[in-house]
């Protein structure tokens, strides 16, 4: 074995099961599957994470190559009160009270980080717990900042705001309590009750397959999320078959995020309409300046299909086609 693969074997054995900043606002059940040493279903690439961790050896290279250790330092151990255990910050600027997190992602999240204000919530929520650790032991007001990193094309993009510690508090709390229901499952574990059945108890808090965190990078995905039973169905779906009262509310839930998409694009015709032919520039309401332009349509060239069928029919020749078939689809409608 290299000493690269050592290195990276060496990280994984390392891991606690224990809740840290990293996953203070991660899945109960996840966290329930690891306290309990259930065998993960599912085998989980580390490829993108090892790139993630070369890329943060790196980050703590230049952060030690340019800075007193006193001033600013890379992999900062922080102990925050109330924590099953402790985490390790990837930047820490003592100077200027700025807690830094290392981000990476492939092309497509990074662009909808850049679009959508940011990285999710969760990242903050590590970043919160850190902070509250510094607070605690330095004093004073800390600042959040993730650099996020594109794996795909090495594009930077650095976000900040200020560590709100009320939320930290309230994180806290929350990691210790759960702390303390995944201890009494192990009591219960001690006495003979299987390890499943005890995970079962805690509910699922991510969206399932094919909705990203935490379920997608999950190593326990195929046991918390069945096999649909129908053809056309999901794992989703088949964890509220039969329950009229959850279908529901995802219905609900289905139809006002369609209608406040559909509103988003009203209002943005509704704009385009008052800007026809006034082209120019114009002082808006919050201070900025607008340009109004017209463009004209761009003629494109496609394949002229009415031409090709009479031609063939001239020649003699025969039109050739093809059965299609409609991929399934749902419809979802609302009735008083």
């Amino acid at each position: 074995m290299s000493e690269y693969d050592e290195y990276m074997a060496a990280r994984q054995v390392d891991r606690s099961v224990l809740i840290g900043p990293s996953g203070v606002s991660g899945c109960i059940k996840q966290h329930a599957y690891k306290y309990l040493g259930v065998t993960p279903s599912d085998e989980v690439s580390t490829e993108a994470a090892d790139i993630g961790t070369l890329l943060h050896l790196g980050w703590s290279a230049m952060i030690r190559a340019q800075y007193d250790p006193a001033e600013r330092a890379p992999d900062v151990p922080i102990w925050t009160e109330g924590m099953p255990r402790e985490g390790s910050a990837d930047d820490v600027d003592f100077a200027n009270r700025i807690c830094t997190d290392l981000k990476t992602a492939k092309d497509t999240v990074w662009q909808m980080w850049a679009n959508r204000g940011g990285p999710y919530q969760d990242y903050w929520d590590q970043l919160e717990v850190y902070a509250l650790g510094l607070r605690q032991k330095y004093g004073g007001d800390w600042t959040l900042r993730i650099v996020a990193l594109n794996r795909e094309n090495g594009r930077r993009h650095e976000y900040e705001r200020p560590a709100d510690v009320e939320r930290a508090l309230a994180l806290v709390e929350r990691a210790g309590t759960r702390h303390e229901m995944l201890s009494t499952t192990l009591t219960l574990q001690a006495d003979g009750a299987d390890p499943l059945a005890l995970a079962e108890m805690y509910p699922r808090e991510g969206r399932g397959p094919g909705r990203g965190m935490p379920c997608d990078w999950c190593e326990f995905l195929s046991i918390c999320w069945p096999s649909p039973s129908v053809e056309g169905g999901t794992p989703q779906s088949e964890t509220v078959r039969g329950d009229a009262e959850a279908i529901g509310q995802y219905a609900q839930e289905y139809l006002e995020a369609q209608q406040e998409e559909s509103k988003a694009k009203a209002r943005k015709a509704d704009a385009g309409a008052f800007l026809k032919g006034v082209d120019g520039e114009y002082p808006g309401p919050d201070g900025n300046t607008y340009t109004v332009r017209t463009i004209g349509e761009r003629p494109s060239q496609v394949p002229d299909c009415e031409s090709m069928k009479r031609r063939l029919e001239e020649l003699g020749e025969q039109v050739p086609t093809k059965w299609t078939s409609r991929a399934a689809y749902q419809r979802i409608g609302r009735r008083k």
